[in-house]
């Protein structure tokens, strides 16, 4: 029997985590994947880049399973891997306006599940690192909702 005044078990990383972006730009380049937008963030990215949100989905998006992705460009450096279409010399040029998806990693579900799983996100991100600062759970729970 539970009571219903029980708050949840606090997740394995209860005491933080340790990151910071480095800004390597590692997590806009790889293997092909998808990064969705909402209408809201392409207006706030056309608007960023001065142009209008029609120009912007041509230029920059494509639809899949019914919902619009940025496009990737291939890799100038690696073979077989692609990279955002905002990124430019390991930069985003649409940082301040980039999608939710973007500005919430690494906290991302499938990286929180397990010790095991953030260290594997570690191998991709040199921001988790044992130099970065601690980000609190409070902070970390603020991205995930």
């Amino acid at each position: 029997m539970t009571n219903d005044n029980q708050s949840p078990p606090l997740p394995w990383y209860k005491d933080g985590l340790k990151f910071k972006c480095t800004g390597c730009g590692k997590c806009c380049t790889g293997t092909k994947g998808l990064v969705f937008v909402t209408e809201d963030e392409i207006k706030g990215m056309a608007a960023f880049l001065n142009i209008t949100s029609e120009l912007f989905k041509r230029k920059y998006l494509k639809i899949r399973n019914n919902r619009y992705v940025l496009v990737e460009k291939k890799s100038l450096t690696v073979f077989g891997e692609f990279d955002c279409i905002f990124l430019k010399d390991k930069k985003c040029e649409v940082y301040g306006e980039r999608p939710l998806q973007c500005r919430t990693y690494p906290w991302w579900p499938e990286n929180l599940t397990s010790k095991e799983s953030f260290a594997l996100a570690a191998l991709e991100c040199e921001g988790i690192s044992d130099d970065a600062p601690i980000v609190t759970l409070q902070e970390i729970t603020k991205h995930l909702d």
